[in-house]
C-alpha cells in the first residue's frame, strides 16, 4: 500500500488546560520559543550591560550589584542622556554612561575618632560608635578616612557590609587585606550609614518567646589559657581539646560552681557572670584548639590567664544542621500566617528625576543634577514616613502615596498607618503633604480589601488595586483634587508590579486568573492558566514583575515557580495573536526598548546580580553560551487512531542559520495513556530535505529542539508519510 504524505499545522501558543491527548493539533509545551504569523521561532538572548570588574570605585562599582533587582525604571534626561535606575533590598544603583553608580540614600553621618582596632594576622576591623543602632547585613560608607589601620588597612571611600555586631557601641566589618599589626581605638572618619538592609526571603513572624528552643547541644570544653591584647577587643581562647567551633559560632562561658566569681581577663574584660552563664561571644576565627573570639570592649592591659579559671567554654553552633532545631540565639516563630514580606521598591519619574520608595519606609528623591559626589538618593522629610508604595499622576503631578499615614494636625506626617489609604502631595510639589485651602494635598481611603496592592497610570485614569478589587482615580481639580471610582471586585493584583499598560489597556496578574480592563474588567482566556497557577510560588507573589517588550507586542510577566525563591519563569501573552508562551528565565525586573533599542533587564544568577540587554538584534547567545530552545506538539491521532499505522518519512519545513542544526523527535505510542513505543531522533540542518525512518503507532507527538550555540531557527510546518499496518 502506497505511504499517505499528511501535513501537520498546530495552533499558535503552547496549550495545556487539558491532558496532552485532548489538545490535539495544538502546541503543548516549549521553552525560549515565540509565534510569528502563527509560526513558532526561537527567541534571541542576552549580554550583560556592564562586565564584571575586579575592584571597585566609589561611587562607580563593577558590572555585578548588590541583591536582586526589585524594581527598574528607564528614562533620558533633560540632556538626552540614557538612564537606568533599579532598586535590590540592600542598595540603589544608577546606571548612565556605561557605569553602574552606588547612589544609596544615607540615613545618618557621625564623625568619630579613635574607633578603630585590628588584630594582626586577620581581615577584621572593630568599629566603634556608641549607640549605633545597626543590625548585622547594613552597609556603612567611609569617608575622610585620615589614618591607615593596621599598618596597611585604607578605609576611606569604601562601602562595607557589617559582619557582626558585638554591643550597642560597637560591630565589626571584614576587608579585603589581612591586617599586618595589632591597632587599638585608632583612626578617624566620618561613617555614613546607609538605609537599613532589607530581604529578598519572605520570613515568618519571629518572637524568642513563641516556641520551645530546641536547638542543638552545646560542646562543652576545658580551657588551657586566655589571652588578651591591651587595646583590643579580640581574645584567643586556647581549648584543652577539640572544640568543633567555627566562625560566626558563639562561646559562652559557664561557671564551674555557685561561688565562682566573674573570670576577668585583659585587666577588664569579665567573660562570665556570678551565679550564671554568658554572655555570649561570637567566634572571628578558629586556629586548631583555639577560638579567636571578640569580646564587648578593648582589653585594658595585655596577659595570658592560664589557671584558676572555674569555667567551661560551651560552643553553641550559629545553626545546629538537623533540620529541626532553631540556631543558638535564633527566635522561633510567631505562628502559621504571620509573615514578613519581602523587601520592595517603587520608581517613578519626578521630571527628570526620580522619586523612590521602599515598600514600609519613606519617600526618596534623586536629582540628576545634584552636585555632591557621589549623587545620592536623599530623604524627602516632610512625606509620610511609612509608605508601601508610589505613583506620579500624569499631566497634574502629584506624588501620590499608597497606603501610608494618614494626615494627623498634631503629627503632620506621622498619623496612624492605613494600608488602604491613598494620600497625595500637593500639585508640582512633592513636599507638602498637609492639607490646606492654598494647597491641593489630600487623602482618601478605599474599600473592597484589606491593603493596597499597586497602581498604573492608563489612559484618563491611574488604576488602583487592592488585594481585591480595581479602582480608578481620575483627576478633577478642586476642591476635591482626584475622583476615585470602583470599576471592579474579586480581581485583585497578586503583586505590586503585576501589572503593565499595552496601548490603553490595562492587563495584570491576579490571584487565580489573567486579567484586562479597558472599561471593564475581563478575564482573559488563558491557554496555560492550570499550568501558571498549579506551579507559581505563592510565597513570592510579591516578586511578579512586568513588562512590555513592544517589539515583539508582547506583555511578560516574570514569576517565582516550585521551591525557587527568584523569579525562574517567565509567561508571555500577545495580545494581538492571542498566544501564551512561557519557559525559564533568571530575570528579575524588564523594561520595554524605547530608551536603549532593547529590553533592559536585571537578572539573579549563581554568579551574581546584572544588568543585560535582553534580545539585542542578531544576539542568539546568553552571554556566548548556548541557549536551549525546543517546542513540542500535543499527541495527534495518525488516521483517527482507528489503526495502527506504520510512519516512514518526514518532510520538514524551516529555516535555519547556516552551520547550525535542529533535532526533530517523533515519539508514536498506541494509547493515550501508553509509554512510549520507539522516539524517532533526527538532526537536521540546510541541507536536509527529508527523514527517513520507521515507526509505528496511532498516535505520535512532534518535538523540534535545538541547542546550537548561536542558533537562530523557525518552524513551518511538518508532512509525515504513513500507511496502514493492522489493528494490533
Amino acid at each position: 500500500m502506497t505511504a499517505t504524505l499528511a501535513k501537520f499545522d498546530f495552533k499558535a501558543g503552547f496549550n495545556r488546560e487539558s491532558t496532552q491527548y485532548a489538545e490535539e493539533g495544538k502546541w503543548y509545551d516549549g521553552n525560549r520559543v515565540r509565534f510569528r504569523a502563527g509560526k513558532p521561532e526561537n527567541m534571541r538572548g542576552y549580554t550583560t550591560k556592564v562586565a564584571a570588574a575586579s575592584g571597585k570605585t566609589m561611587p562607580i562599582v563593577s558590572g555585578e550589584f548588590e541583591g536582586s533587582a526589585r524594581a527598574l525604571l528607564t528614562w533620558r534626561d533633560n540632556d538626552n542622556i540614557k538612564r537606568a535606575l533599579f532598586a535590590t533590598p540592600d542598595k540603589v544603583y544608577e546606571f548612565n554612561g556605561g557605569n553602574i553608580y552606588d547612589i544609596t540614600p544615607i540615613t545618618s553621618t557621625v564623625a568619630l575618632t579613635s574607633c578603630f582596632g585590628t588584630s594582626v594576622g586577620t581581615t577584621r576591623v572593630c568599629c566603634s560608635d556608641g549607640s549605633h543602632g545597626r543590625s548585622k547585613g547594613d552597609y556603612v560608607y567611609f569617608t575622610s578616612a585620615s589614618t591607615t589601620i593596621g599598618s596597611n588597612i585604607v578605609l576611606n571611600n569604601s562601602v562595607y557590609a557589617i559582619t557582626s555586631i558585638i554591643d550597642l557601641n560597637s560591630f565589626t566589618i571584614s576587608v579585603t587585606n589581612t591586617a599586618a599589626a595589632t591597632s587599638a581605638t585608632s583612626g578617624s572618619a566620618n561613617f555614613n550609614y546607609y538605609i537599613a538592609t532589607g530581604t529578598s526571603v519572605q520570613t515568618q513572624g519571629l518572637g524568642y518567646g513563641a516556641g520551645v528552643y530546641n536547638a542543638a547541644d552545646p560542646t562543652s570544653v576545658g580551657l588551657s589559657k586566655i589571652t588578651a591584647t591591651g587595646g583590643n577587643a579580640l581574645v584567643t581562647v586556647s581549648c584543652a581539646s577539640a572544640h568543633g567551633g567555627s566562625a560566626n559560632d558563639f562561646v559562652v562561658f559557664k561557671n564551674t560552681s555557685i561561688d565562682s566569681v566573674a573570670a576577668t581577663v585583659g585587666g577588664n574584660l569579665n567573660l562570665t557572670k556570678p551565679a550564671a552563664g554568658g554572655p555570649e561571644f561570637p567566634i572571628v576565627s578558629v586556629n586548631g584548639t583555639q577560638v579567636i573570639i571578640s569580646a564587648a570592649a578593648n582589653a585594658s592591659a595585655s596577659g595570658d590567664v592560664t589557671s584558676g579559671f572555674n569555667m567551661t567554654a560551651l560552643i553553641y553552633k550559629q545553626a545546629d544542621g538537623s533540620g529541626t532545631g532553631r540556631s543558638w540565639d535564633e527566635s522561633a516563630t510567631l505562628g502559621e500566617g504571620v509573615n514578613l514580606d519581602i523587601t520592595q521598591w517603587s520608581l517613578d519619574n519626578w521630571g527628570e528625576d526620580v522619586v523612590l520608595n521602599r515598600k514600609g519606609g519613606g519617600i526618596f528623591y534623586f536629582d540628576v543634577d545634584a552636585s555632591t559626589s557621589p549623587t545620592r538618593a536623599t530623604s524627602v522629610t516632610t512625606s509620610p514616613v511609612s509608605v508601601n508604595s508610589i505613583i506620579v499622576s500624569p499631566n497634574d503631578r502629584h506624588l501620590i502615596a499608597l497606603g501610608c499615614n494618614q494626615y494627623e494636625a498634631s503629627a503632620t506626617v506621622s498619623g496612624a498607618f492605613n494600608p488602604m489609604l491613598v494620600r497625595w502631595s500637593d500639585q508640582d510639589d512633592r513636599t507638602t503633604w498637609s492639607p490646606a485651602k492654598e494647597n491641593t494635598a489630600g487623602e482618601v481611603v478605599l474599600t473592597d480589601g484589606t491593603r493596597i496592592v499597586g497602581a498604573k497610570r492608563s489612559k484618563n485614569a491611574i488604576n488602583i488595586w487592592t488585594d481585591n478589587s480595581l479602582w480608578l482615580m481620575q483627576f478633577t481639580g478642586p476642591p476635591f483634587t482626584f475622583k476615585f471610582t470602583q470599576a471592579g471586585t474579586n480581581c485583585g493584583l497578586a503583586g505590586p508590579h503585576a501589572s503593565i499598560d499595552y496601548n490603553g489597556v490595562t492587563y495584570w496578574m491576579g490571584y487565580d486568573n489573567f486579567y484586562s480592563f479597558s472599561g471593564q474588567v475581563n478575564v482573559l482566556d488563558c491557554t496555560v492558566r492550570k499550568y501558571i497557577f498549579d506551579n507559581i510560588n505563592t510565597t513570592y507573589y510579591d516578586k511578579i514583575y512586568t513588562g512590555i517588550n513592544s517589539e515583539f507586542r508582547e506583555i511578560v510577566w516574570l514569576l517565582v515557580t516550585g521551591s525557587a525563591t527568584e523569579c525562574n519563569q517567565y509567561v508571555i501573552f500577545s495580545p494581538e495573536q492571542g498566544y501564551w508562551v512561557y519557559g525559564d528565565t533568571f530575570f528579575t525586573t524588564f523594561r520595554d526598548r524605547e530608551i536603549f533599542n532593547n529590553t533592559i533587564t536585571t537578572g539573579a544568577t549563581t554568579t551574581g546580580n546584572f544588568l543585560y540587554d535582553n534580545e539585542p538584534a542578531d544576539v542568539y547567545t546568553g552571554d556566548g553560551s548556548t541557549l536551549v530552545s525546543y517546542i513540542e506538539s500535543a499527541d495527534f491521532d495518525i488516521q483517527d487512531g482507528n489503526e495502527l499505522m506504520f510512519m516512514n518519512r518526514i518532510i520538514p519545513d524551516f529555516d535555519l542559520n547556516n552551520s547550525k542544526e535542529l533535532v526533530i523527535k517523533v515519539s508514536p505510542k498506541q494509547f493515550p495513556e501508553s509509554s512510549v513505543v520507539t522516539t524517532v531522533s533526527k538532526a537536521i540542518d540546510n541541507t536536509t530535505k527529508k527523514i527517513d525512518f520507521r515507526a509505528r503507532g496511532r498516535q505520535a507527538k512532534i518535538r523540534v529542539s535545538c541547542s546550537s550555540n548561536g542558533a537562530n531557527w523557525e518552524w513551518g510546518s511538518i508532512r509525515l508519510a504513513f500507511q496502514p499496518d493492522g489493528r494490533r
